[in-house]
């Protein structure tokens, strides 16, 4: 049984990871290739439509998928009535976005905002075949024909702009091969082709109920993770925009490991949601706790080097991403925890609290981005990230307390929080010599505040070995006594 799920996670984790290597690729290639506003310009289309391609479903994927999960004599009609709902969609979003660039201050770059809108043409279908043969856990196939998407994507763009064609013939190759990755789907042999007969009004009218809690959902989730390049687009123009997009790429690739921890802990979660709620807090807060306490001491390692690896990757003119780099690798430390709390919501069946907790990140990261935009360009750009991804962990993290009864964090939230500006200052007055004094140093100052504020315990290896065997367990924790590991 375990040799049955494992081989389909390996592959399907590999493939995910050749395929965000074959992204930031295809990204590095063009950094030494396009001048600073074309580059500026790609990365603006990528997040457009990557904001796009979440919607056409109008965040129906989940109860699709569940539907199919659950119910596989009924996969050709759900499929059929999923793709007549998302076709219309999908028109009035490419339409949305030709328009938009055409109406924009990027007159530029109109041509392309049309050729991303027809993208989302094809897309409307590969959007309802992935979620149909991730309902019948075909994780590999989905993650097999992405990689062949990324890879062809990455070698013919590289070609494209080489012989001259610049980012139209990036766009229209990307558009290529949408409709190819659609035609692939459409040959499945496990995807039933849809049919005008199998289309039921009653099916659309029960779409259409489902739309507003799970679209909203889908929309600020999507608008959370793509308002900070449209904000400094409009802001800053595209310049500002190739020095981000240089940082958050690498910090795309670091969103890696809250896809594994989630992949990881939420088992354990959902089982003791179930079956051992009283276990639940203290795993959680385990979670919360390691993730932050061991995500801290990484980031500020990745911060003494944000400069050595910016000027390795990129041009000279692109140094200032690593300001970026810097504030974004706490971000992705931070990201860590919201994802453990989120998928703790979804175990508990609490989307509504998702959806708020998703609002309140949102406002929080508007607010900062039209606070430190402005002024501070890319770098107050990834600073508002940081903050609105803090916001929305509090609230996540005050509704753990209040329905969960778990343990309070915010001693253990300030003790790793003084480690860290500890870390921080130790580093600032190091940076004269060097990232490897920067990175022992500051490490030093963090680890001694965290143990000496007794953020480890009285015993720090009891109480880790006790941690993480709570959290590796499979099924309901039997009662333990409490360990010298106290959260207080």
């Amino acid at each position: 049984m375990a040799q049955r799920f494992l081989r389909p996670f390996v592959s399907t984790m590999g493939s995910r990871l050749a395929t965000a290597a074959l992204s930031y690729g295809l990204f590095w290639a063009l950094s030494r290739m396009l001048g600073k506003p074309q580059l500026g310009g790609f990365s603006l289309l990528m997040n457009i439509f990557l904001m796009a391609q979440l919607l056409p479903l109008l965040g129906l994927s989940i109860p699709l998928m569940r539907r199919i999960a659950t119910n596989s004599e009924s996969a050709a009609v759900e499929v059929t009535n999923a793709l007549f709902f998302a076709v219309p969609v999908s028109v009035a979003l490419a339409l949305f976005i030709g328009a938009w660039g055409h109406f924009s201050n990027q007159h530029e770059l109109a041509p392309l905002f049309w050729l991303v809108g027809a993208s989302l043409l094809p897309t409307a279908w590969t959007v309802v075949a992935e979620v149909a043969l991730l309902g019948q856990d075909r994780l590999t196939d989905v993650a097999r024909i992405n990689f062949f998407e990324a890879l062809l994507r990455t070698v013919l763009s590289v070609v494209s702009v080489r012989l001259g064609y610049g980012l139209e013939g990036v766009f229209v190759i990307f558009l290529s091969l949408r409709c190819v990755a659609a035609l692939l789907y459409l040959r499945h042999p496990c995807l039933p082709l849809p049919r005008p007969e199998h289309w039921r009004w009653s099916l659309q009218k029960r779409n259409w109920r489902e739309v507003p809690v799970f679209f909203s959902i889908a929309f600020v989730a999507a608008l959370v993770s793509r308002l900070d390049v449209l904000t400094l687009s409009h802001l800053r123009g595209l310049d500002e925009v190739a020095i981000y997009a240089a940082a958050s790429r690498l910090y795309d690739a670091a969103q890696m490991l809250p896809t594994v921890t989630a992949l990881l802990i939420l088992p354990t979660l959902s089982r003791q949601f179930i079956s051992a709620r009283a276990h639940l807090s203290v795993t959680l807060l385990m979670a919360v706790r390691l993730s932050l306490t061991f995500g801290l001491a990484l980031a500020l390692l990745a911060c003494a080097f944000a400069q050595p690896v910016i000027d390795l990757l990129y041009r000279a003119d692109m140094a200032g991403a690593a300001g970026v780099l810097r504030w974004l690798i706490f971000a992705a430390v931070i990201m860590v925890v919201d994802v453990i709390l989120s998928s703790t919501m979804l175990a508990a069946k609490a989307q509504t609290q998702d959806l708020r907790s998703l609002a309140v990140g949102l406002f929080a990261l508007a607010l900062a981005l039209a606070t430190l935009v402005p002024r501070f360009g890319s770098i107050g750009t990834s600073a508002a990230v940081t903050f609105g991804l803090g916001v929305r962990v509090a609230v996540r993290l005050r509704w753990a307390v209040r329905e969960l009864d778990m343990p309070s964090p915010w001693i253990h939230l300030a003790r790793v929080a003084a480690a860290c500006i500890a870390g921080l200052c130790t580093m600032t007055a190091m940076r004269p010599h060097g990232a490897v004094a920067c990175a022992s140093s500051g490490l030093l100052a963090y680890a001694t505040v965290v143990v000496l504020s007794g953020g480890l315990g009285k015993n720090p290896l009891t109480g880790l070995r006790a941690d993480i065997a709570l959290l590796t367990k499979n099924g309901p924790e039997p009662e333990r006594s409490p360990h010298a590991h106290s959260s207080s």
